[in-house]
């Protein structure tokens, strides 16, 4: 399954690693989503942490920032090598207002429970993550690793499903019936309404799931790695859970 702007961000993955080789680091893709690419990034067999690769195909244009396993001093090292300057600033505040509106994340939630989730892939492994809170106050994290061997061969998919999932569940354990759920890869709430059809055993059972789920799901599309307080906790979370 290609992400929106695969080829262009591995197109400029490689025109980076023909540099970053050159300057004497090691860098490996690490995981690819729509709009955005992450680098690992080695010296001399040594972690570094990952660079990430943000496309824009409205500018048709990238910028680089660094991912959170990745300290300031070597972002700024590494980017001062290449000579590129980084976008590293959240892009948006996660506001507690009434819409979401251009640059800014603002929401006005209409039921009592939300909820944010994530997947994640790391190294062959495939971890979920979620943040639910209750009006302003969080309530829950749920994060774990995906072991099968779908959530192999589907990436970080297998874990933005579980999220879900998992949440569902939670709901069901607390007797709440309505819940909003912000996520960032479409495909899920997608499946989930049946605006995109589902051709695998795993995002079948996963629209079957929710088909029989007694929890009302209102869904909320937001933009991934844009600085949004939960969905970058919800990330964090999910990372966690593919190390385990």
């Amino acid at each position: 399954m290609a992400y929106i702007c695969e080829e262009e961000l591995k197109s400029v993955y490689f025109g980076l690693e023909q540099r970053l080789l050159a300057l004497g680091f090691e860098p490996e893709i690490a995981l690819i989503r729509d709009y955005l690419l992450k680098i690992q990034i080695r010296e001399k067999d040594v972690p570094l942490g990952k660079l990430i690769i943000d496309y824009s195909p409205k500018r048709q244009s990238w910028n680089l920032r660094k991912d959170s396993d990745m300290a300031e001093e070597q972002f700024s090292r590494i980017t001062g090598l290449l000579g590129v300057i980084p976008d590293n600033k959240p892009k948006s505040n996660p506001g507690k207002k009434k819409t979401q509106n251009g640059d800014k994340f603002e929401y006005d939630v209409k039921t009592l429970y939300h909820a944010f989730v994530d997947g994640s892939f790391i190294d062959g492994c495939t971890g979920y993550g979620a943040v639910i809170l209750k009006g302003n106050d969080v309530v829950a994290e749920l994060s774990g690793k995906v072991d099968s061997s779908e959530a192999f061969d589907s990436r970080q998919v297998a874990g933005e499903i579980r999220a879900v999932i998992e949440v569902l569940e939670w709901c069901k354990e607390q007797n709440i019936h309505e819940i909003t759920i912000f996520y960032d890869f479409q495909n899920i709430g997608k499946w989930a309404t049946g605006e995109f059809r589902t051709n695998t055993p795993m995002t079948q059972a996963y629209k079957e799931y929710i088909d029989n789920s007694d929890v009302k799901i209102t869904w909320v599309k937001v933009e991934s790695h844009t600085g949004i307080e939960f969905n970058e906790r919800a990330d964090a979370l999910a990372k966690n859970g593919a190390r385990r």
